[in-house]
């Protein structure tokens, strides 16, 4: 039987999606809009759907178009 050793084992992500710019952490999306996002929705009529997401690392803000 083979013995692992699980701290030399290294895990990429591999996710479809958009990453943190800083720091390449994950980015989840928040509930909360920004005003600059209601903004942006309201001068379209609805057209452009803007999602606010935050880092997990380094909880930096991102605004989506």
């Amino acid at each position: 039987m083979a013995i692992l050793d699980i701290d030399k084992i290294i895990i990429k992500r591999t996710i479809a999606g958009v990453n943190c710019r800083v720091c390449g952490g994950l980015l989840k999306e928040t509930k909360k809009k920004s005003i600059s996002g209601r903004i942006i929705t309201a001068a379209t009529m609805g057209i452009l759907k803007t999602k606010q997401y935050e880092c997990e690392i380094c909880k930096r803000k991102y605004l989506l178009i």
